[in-house]
């Protein structure tokens, strides 16, 4: 928990009081996925890095969609802009995503050579 409120902190992020149960189950759920993912009878140390982003990422979404991430630019990002007759093209039209849901992504979505170093049977 220590390690997610660090991670969070890095981000700019201080979560209230309150939001300790949610951080509490964000990890825990992020732990079970990569355990289960892994077919690990319990989460490596090395792992352990990954399960803090994806709870940081979760919460990241949680805040975003509840409209409580203040500090985020959560609009569009523009891609081009023009002053003459006002011209505006969202990078969104493009494909991409914005700033906010490219770091949500890559938080929650740990690399697959990571995973793969980890990775047993099961029978």
């Amino acid at each position: 928990m220590k390690a997610l409120k660090k991670r969070l902190g890095a981000l700019g992020l201080t979560p209230p009081a309150e939001d300790h149960t949610l951080l509490e189950t964000l990890l825990a759920g992020a732990r079970r996925w990569l355990i289960a993912e892994t077919g690990q009878e319990a989460l490596p140390e090395p792992l352990e890095a990954a399960a803090v982003d994806m709870a940081a990422g979760e919460y990241l979404v949680f805040l975003q969609t509840a409209g409580r991430l203040e500090g985020f630019d959560q609009d569009q990002a523009v891609r081009q802009m023009s002053q003459g007759d006002t011209s505006i093209t969202y990078a969104v039209e493009f494909g991409q995503l914005s700033p906010i849901d490219a770091l949500i992504e890559k938080l929650v979505n740990p690399p697959e050579t990571l995973l793969n170093a980890w990775r047993r049977i099961r029978w």
